[in-house]
């Protein structure tokens, strides 16, 4: 066995120390460093229960502010004739025979997306979600079938009713030329 000293052979200034530790302070260093967070601490009490008075409004805004409030009132209170020219741009539904033209668009495009169908799978789709069709596009589009290969597609505007059955005529037949329209 080695032998060792009996006492600590370091000495009392070879003693590592952080680097931000004193010597042993005395008691009145203490007591200055109490002393100044204490006052530090009464400082922002202080300063919190100063109140700085609040920022006036410019004295246009009274005015205004009045001002919007009648015109505010008067929307709410007018009759609606009065109230006519608040209306800026009212939009006009398009006429029924555009609307009509653009049915009979989607119901040809509705039906080679069921001819394409039928000529894969063998058979008629169900419904004219399983043919691929745009669910809002089949919700303005009836959709019957009428055997084992023929089908009915009817849709409503207004009062006209526009029907097409592929077992009585063929989608030419029925809707024209449309490639003058889709520019083939």
């Amino acid at each position: 066995m080695t032998d060792r000293p009996t006492h600590d052979s370091t000495s009392e200034q070879d003693r590592v120390q952080p680097f931000h530790a004193k010597e042993t302070a005395s008691g009145q260093e203490a007591a200055e460093a109490v002393a100044a967070v204490l006052k530090h601490a009464a400082e922002r009490d202080q300063a919190a229960k100063q109140k700085t008075p609040p920022k006036q409004q410019p004295k246009w805004m009274l005015p205004l502010g009045l001002n919007l409030g009648v015109l505010a009132t008067y929307l709410l209170i007018a009759p609606p004739e009065w109230r006519d020219w608040v209306e800026v741009n009212p939009i006009d539904p398009p006429p029924d025979a555009e609307v009509v033209d653009n049915l009979r668009t989607g119901m040809w495009m509705t039906s080679t997306k069921i001819e394409s169908y039928l000529a894969q799978q063998g058979r008629l789709p169900a419904s004219l979600e399983e043919a691929g069709v745009n669910p809002n596009q089949a919700a303005e589009i009836d959709y019957a079938l009428r055997g084992d290969s023929a089908y009915v597609l009817i849709a409503i505007v207004g009062d006209q009713t526009v029907t097409y059955d592929s077992s009585r005529q063929t989608a030419a037949e029925a809707f024209g030329n449309l490639s003058t329209k889709f520019g083939g």
